[in-house]
């Protein structure tokens, strides 16, 4: 068989093997599991970065940018990790108990844990894409998925189908660690860039100086 570089079988090969460097180096950097911030930071800011240029390396660009993202994306981290597991805490401790209270209490809880999931959903991928503070980025990632309610539902399709591949499709499990999340972090970086763009413009127009700004009023 003839090596062609160039030929389709050959780069899509190449490309899957770049996927697979990339999702290794995001499993090996979330395992500290309060790391999962700058994490998810890194990998959307690499795949956004893949979006423009197809030919950028990357397992370095990863590398380098969850460097760029950890001091950011720390803190937030440790947030969102304590209080979704508070959450489910509070929603299993209720749900085990058999008392009026627990009715009342148990549908706030799944509301507060929709709205904390949602909010950490985009709050990444927002840091990734803009440079904003801490308190900025969080209103933004609260307000985005009901300003972008369709890009929303999208996204949230393409994580019930990559659970239901993994849950159902015992033999793609295997190639579902060694690719999915870079796959599906691409896959949800083509919704989120459109939902970008609703509110701050094109984010695929060429700029002399990349456009990193997010402002609140453009957001209604």
């Amino acid at each position: 068989m003839h090596y062609n570089p160039n030929s389709p079988v050959w780069q899509f090969v190449s490309l899957c093997l770049r996927y697979f460097i990339l999702n290794l180096f995001f499993l090996i950097s979330i395992i500290p599991i309060v790391t999962i911030g700058p994490a998810r930071a890194a990998l959307y800011s690499t795949v956004f970065a893949f979006s423009d240029n197809d030919d950028i390396n990357l397992g370095r660009e990863y590398i380098r940018r969850f460097k760029r993202e950890f001091k950011r994306g720390i803190g937030s981290s440790i947030i969102f990790v304590v209080l979704i597991a508070a959450i489910v805490f509070a929603i299993v401790f209720w749900n085990a108990l058999d008392t009026n209270a627990a009715y009342i209490t148990l549908p706030i809880l799944i509301i507060f844990g929709v709205l904390t999931f949602l909010t950490f959903e985009y709050y990444y991928p927002l840091q990734a894409r803009y440079e904003n503070t801490f308190r900025q980025t969080l209103r933004n990632s609260f307000m985005m998925p009901w300003a972008c309610f369709g890009y929303t539902l999208g996204i949230l399709a393409i994580d019930v189908a990559a659970g239901a591949i993994f849950a159902f499709t015992p033999y793609l499990r295997f190639l579902f660690i060694l690719l999915g999340f870079a796959w599906l972090a691409y896959a949800k970086s083509l919704l989120y860039l459109r939902a970008f763009q609703r509110v701050s413009g094109d984010p695929n127009t060429p700029r002399e100086k990349p456009d990193y700004s997010l402002p609140s009023a453009s957001i209604q």
